[in-house]
């Protein structure tokens, strides 16, 4: 390092010694004690010459030795003819031969203890050179010391001195500036004209993952222009002036930690800057490494918009606002739905804080304060439970950073009609083509649209041509309904495949967390929350069915609850609780009989074993038990499993399908099955040697089955859920279950 820089480093942590050649922290545990000389005049007789003490280090770095910057010393002295009254202990810079012999001339550069051991903590402030650990930048310091103790016996003669050179090291203190974020770490990005920086520290002690807090920290800012982030590493000497004091870690007022840049002093806009945070540890080293990536920022000042504020609502989803020139936010809910809003701010990326925040409904006059619901405060983020009958109504949402930059959101809630005047509507969200069908392994598009007119016309008042909404266009995008479509109907069909590119179903029930930009609203379960039923069903092998939650492709089984983003040991992230499969559907762990399997387990996975054979009811739950009508089995379409055909018994066995809380999983992850789960019919697989057979593959819905809309003629009820395509059953046993679950509809004809 260059002399400029080191000769002005000053500890922050020092103890009170008469040492003055002592430049290090000297920790020793002991008492001082007063030297007295002997008074000879309580001896009688002739006094023998006294045999001077002696003293060996028996403890500590070996000559010559480099060592850590923390010593330990240990020493033991004896005396022939009396006994030891104390040490004396020095130390110095520098060894032997290179040390100012003043360092240890009077008796001032001395410490008396009657320890024999002492913990010296010394510095290790001169830079040696960069070294490069795991792929990543250190600066190495390092000092040379030298420790003497000699022995003093009670007659007060002092022992020749035994002493031990060695070199101190240390790396040097690493700084990471953690606030603002950059979106793109190393490069410029465009930050506030007020700016709070928040950085952290590791010193490492002896490798980088061994590492505690810095000693003190120290800070610039200035304009950027002239020299590099280069330059700075080839010589730090040249900016020693730009820096300010040393500031304790631990100082008051998180002075230690953060500053703001742009109060007291001017950032102009449109200008280029560069802010740097250098820490100091207790041996002395300081941050000789700038990069910004870590410890640098480089930055253009700019007018700030304002923070990110972000809406949000349980069943709507999410939408962020910057600014004050967004247009409104559009929803439609039925008359009645109980709106939850919350937001929060976020004006870190360029540096700011968000200091308020206010909201209002149907404010007329923004600048009027009085048409606000509330006054401007830090702490309101959240509205209370709004319901509307009719009309358009409007939140606005507005949020203040530290420099009175603002955004203002809008969400527009426009009101339907929950008419719910029709019984049925079926959703063809299975998309296929009139395929020559040959193996049955899939149904050509109009022999499935037959099965399904069939079933739905078993509904009272269902018409073909009023109460179908087939997603899938000629451009094979899927489209979905929306909300004035689907508040017409009391109950809802919907038939997916697991096709992604074609099918509407993946969209609505994927995972979307929090932190997303924006999330929208899914349709399904603000259909259940509304007082709607669902009969949801389809093709549910590989990513379909509920593991359309899942945001990529994943191993199974998997446990929602922690798993969501994939397999992983123990259960850190617990943010699945908040997707479609387990809050409203109450499914805890997913599996299939042919998809991609875990291999971090030893499960026996295979078609030979996995493949379906049939199903039949579960009769153990109380709620299943008490619908009789519902058919004993579901057996496989003799169209399907003839000699020959795809999924021919013989041949492989049915596996389109998807189970749900298989017992074996849900026991080897400790996981309880949610009250709300309740069982409708489970499969007998190919042998009873997979771990799928005998599990759950269609069940209840009962999350929002205690709702019921205000539209004449609804009622509260349970919806359902079956994890295979009932088109490939047997066509009287699926007729039995359409009956039974139109009957707990109240809509059947049969």
């Amino acid at each position: 390092m260059n002399g400029t820089m080191s000769k002005n480093i000053k500890l922050k942590r020092t103890v009170t010694s008469p040492w003055s050649g002592l430049l290090g922290v000297v920790l020793i545990t002991f008492a001082l004690v007063l030297l007295f000389g002997c008074n000879e005049d309580i001896y009688t007789g002739q006094m023998k010459q006294n045999v001077k003490p002696l003293v060996h280090l028996t403890n500590g770095p070996l000559e010559g030795d480099t060592v850590q910057y923390i010593v330990h010393f240990y020493w033991l002295g004896y005396d022939d003819d009396g006994t030891i009254d104390h040490y004396e202990v020095s130390l110095v810079d520098g060894d032997p031969l290179g040390f100012d012999p003043a360092d240890t001339t009077g008796p001032d550069k001395w410490v008396s203890t009657i320890s024999t051991d002492s913990l010296l903590i010394v510095t290790a402030n001169e830079y040696d050179t960069t070294v490069t650990i795991n792929y990543s930048l250190y600066a190495r310091y390092d000092k040379t010391h030298t420790f003497f103790v000699r022995a003093v016996d009670n007659r007060g003669d002092a022992s020749d001195v035994a002493y031990s050179s060695f070199t101190a090291y240390t790396l040097a203190p690493g700084m990471n500036i953690i606030s603002p974020a950059n979106p793109t770490p190393g490069s410029s990005q465009f930050l506030a004209n007020v700016i709070t920086f928040v950085w952290q520290g590791k010193d490492p002690i002896d490798m980088p993952w061994n590492y505690q807090d810095v000693e003190s920290v120290r800070y610039f800012c200035r304009q950027y222009y002239g020299y590099t982030v280069e330059d700075m590493n080839k010589d730090p000497g040249r900016f020693e002036d730009w820096w300010g004091p040393w500031i304790w870690r631990h100082a008051e007022n998180d002075s230690g930690r953060t500053t703001v840049m742009g109060d007291d002093e001017i950032l102009q806009i449109g200008r280029s800057y560069i802010f740097t945070v250098q820490g100091m540890d207790e041996a002395g080293a300081v941050t000789s490494v700038f990069s910004k990536y870590n410890n640098v920022r480089h930055f253009f000042v700019l007018e700030p918009s304002g923070p990110m504020l972000t809406v949000r609502e349980p069943i709507l989803g999410h939408v962020s606002f910057i600014g004050t020139d967004y247009d409104a936010a559009v929803y439609y809910v039925p008359t009645g739905f109980p709106l939850n809003f919350s937001w929060s701010g976020d004006a870190s990326k360029y540096g700011g804080i968000v200091s308020t925040y206010r909201y209002g409904w149907d404010v007329g006059d923004l600048a009027d304060p009085t048409e606000w619901a509330c006054s401007p405060n830090p702490l309101i983020m959240a509205a209370p439970t709004k319901k509307f009958y009719s009309g358009v109504h409007t939140l606005y949402v507005e949020s203040v950073d530290d420099f009175g930059a603002v955004t203002l959101a809008q969400i527009e809630i426009s009101v339907v009609s929950a008419t719910m005047e029709r019984n049925l509507l079926w959703v063809d969200d299975f998309y296929s083509t009139d395929f020559p069908q040959l193996l049955y392994a899939m149904p050509t598009e109009s022999s499935h649209d037959q099965f399904w007119y069939e079933v739905c016309s078993r509904a009272e008042g269902f018409d073909s041509d009023l109460d179908v909404f087939d997603t899938t266009e000629s451009s094979y995008i899927p489209f979905v309904p929306n909300v004035q479509k689907i508040m017409r109907y009391k109950n809802i069909i919907w038939t997916y495949t697991s096709d992604d590119y074609v099918c509407a179903w993946g969209g609505l029930v994927e995972f979307v967390p929090e932190s997303a930009e924006q999330a929208n609203p899914n349709l399904l379960l603000f259909y259940l929350t509304a007082g709607g039923h669902l009969w949801t069903n389809g093709k549910s092998d590989r990513n379909g069915g509920l593991a359309a939650v899942l945001p990529a492709s994943r191993a199974f089984p998997i446990n929602l609850r922690c798993e969501i983003w994939g397999t992983t040991t123990g259960c850190a992230d617990t943010s699945g609780v908040t997707s479609f499969a387990y809050r409203d559907y109450c499914v805890n762990v997913l599996d299939k009989a042919f998809a991609s399997f875990r291999n971090d387990v030893d499960i026996l996975r295979d078609i030979e074993y996995d493949a379906m054979l049939y199903g039949y009811k579960d009769e153990n739950d109380t709620l299943t038990l008490s619908r009789s009508e519902l058919p004993d089995v579901l057996e496989l379409w003799e169209e399907v499993t003839k000699e020959g055909r795809f999924f021919d018994p013989q041949v492989r066995g049915f596996f389109y399908l998807e189970v749900y809380n298989p017992s074996y999983w849900m026991s080897y992850t400790e996981s309880r099955v949610q009250s709300c789960f309740h069982p409708m019919y489970r499969m007998v697989a190919k042998s009873s040697k997979s771990p799928i057979d005998d599990q759950v593959i269609a069940f209840w819905v009962t999350k929002h089955a205690h709702i019921k809309p205000d539209a004449e003629g609804t009622i509260a009820a349970p919806s359902v859920h079956f994890g295979i395509p009932l088109w490939f059953f047997n066509r009287e046993q699926v007729n039995a279950v359409a009956d039974a679950v139109f009957r707990e509809w109240q809509i059947n004809k049969f």
